[in-house]
């Protein structure tokens, strides 16, 4: 298997916007060798002045895994040039370039320590400084959407953007425990041009998005080629709705109920 193939070969599809064929069509490629094409991918984005700056997590939907032919949640780099704070103005994005664009409301997680890796949930809400709710902008370089786990992480992740809302910050004085709860209590939706696109809650981040940051903490400290979870990253822990494709003109709205998170909006 010759990664730097594969990692060029994607590269080029994302330069020239084209879909291209999934790795996974060669039966004896592994998820091994998805995140070893992920590094050349992360190599090739420092030289080229991109600073990598939080993770993404995918697939933290566990009855996705079959036909992603997984059993783990897996994770791609997110970067200075692709992470977006609302707050500051940041409302607006330009779909030129991307494939087959969909939009996934996802709650965020901005770090003060590293998160540790003992599965436990409480232990990596311990590792968190605030918590948002926003958007990341997928775009998938495979025809039709049709890819397995290890395409996703070969293809960065399917990542071209996060959105960030207001930050809840968390104190001294919170629960984590009665945080975690609330967090897989939580239901979402999403809007599209005002109308209802997608309904969905935490249940479905792997039963609790704080347990999908906590999975994540597990997996990255198994996976020495790549540097440790650290203070200051920004992690988005998967979808909470069924993500609606998106085009230039769309207005997205998302919103929770059952923890006080802001609503997040973003146009296209």
């Amino acid at each position: 298997m010759n990664h730097t193939t594969v990692a060029n070969a994607l590269l080029l599809s994302r330069q020239n916007a084209t879909l291209c064929p999934p790795p996974s069509e060669n039966p004896a490629y592994t998820l091994a060798d998805a995140y070893a094409v992920a590094k050349i991918h992360l190599d090739t984005a420092r030289s080229g002045g991109m600073t990598p700056v939080g993770r993404k997590i995918g697939f933290t939907n566990p009855t996705a895994w079959a036909s992603m032919l997984l059993n783990t949640p897996v994770w791609g780099y997110v970067y200075d040039k692709t992470v977006f704070d609302t707050t500051a103005g940041h409302t607006t994005h330009d779909l030129r370039g991307a494939m087959q664009p969909k939009i996934e409301p996802e709650i965020m997680f901005g770090l003060k320590a590293t998160v540790p890796g003992t599965g436990d949930p409480v232990d990596a809400l311990g590792a968190v400084a605030w918590i948002a709710l926003g958007f990341e902008v997928v775009s998938c370089p495979y025809p039709d959407w049709k890819f397995k786990g290890v395409d996703a992480v070969s293809g960065f992740g399917l990542h071209r953007a996060l959105y960030v809302g207001p930050k809840r910050i968390l104190t001294a004085d919170d629960d984590l425990v009665a945080i975690v709860a609330a967090l897989g209590a939580v239901t979402a939706r999403i809007y599209k041009n005002t109308v209802l696109a997608g309904e969905g809650s935490g249940k479905i981040v792997l039963g609790n998005p704080a347990k999908a940051l906590a999975a994540l903490g597990v997996i990255c400290a198994n996976q020495p080629q790549f540097a440790p979870l650290a203070a200051g990253e920004i992690i988005s822990s998967g979808t909470l709705t069924p993500p609606p494709t998106i085009e230039a003109g769309d207005v997205i709205r998302a919103e929770v109920a059952g923890f006080d998170l802001s609503p997040v909006q973003v146009s296209f």
